[in-house]
């Protein structure tokens, strides 16, 4: 966790990728982490989520993470969306350095933006809806 990715080439993968979510939603951070494809594969897949953050990737954000991936797989093997995105078929000489890559671009400013945007004033009258039951009863 120290690296800012996770590696789950180990047993109880779930239970650890469960608990370094819930570390990474309580620091804010992206989780980013990669698997085995099967349990004696040389290939790894590689897992971005930003559902820990309040924060979806910008425009800018996904280009750098597309130009960044074709280092390292082939377009046909990688999925990127503003909030989470997936590589599959690294291989495993390449899966740390393509990781910490991974983070480090996420985590630079101009690559991502907050998720929700703050609710403005309303300018006109509030409409609050007014059950029909409490009109017939009076």
């Amino acid at each position: 966790m120290e690296s800012g990715f996770l590696n789950t080439r180990c047993q109880k993968r779930e239970e650890l990728i469960r608990a370094y979510g819930l570390w990474c939603w309580r620091m804010g951070l992206p989780m980013v982490w990669y698997e085995p494809r099967s349990p004696r594969s040389r290939l790894s897949r590689v897992h971005l989520d930003l559902f820990t953050t309040p924060a979806k990737l910008s425009l800018a954000g996904q280009g750098a993470l597309i130009a960044l991936s074709a280092r390292y797989v082939p377009a046909r093997f990688g999925s990127v969306s503003a909030y989470s995105e997936t590589w599959d078929r690294v291989g495993r000489e390449n899966v740390a350095e393509f990781v910490k890559a991974v983070f480090r671009t996420v985590r630079r400013p101009g690559h991502y933006e907050l998720a929700a945007r703050p609710a403005r004033k309303a300018s006109g009258p509030v409409l609050v809806p007014f059950p029909i039951d409490a009109m017939m009863a009076g």
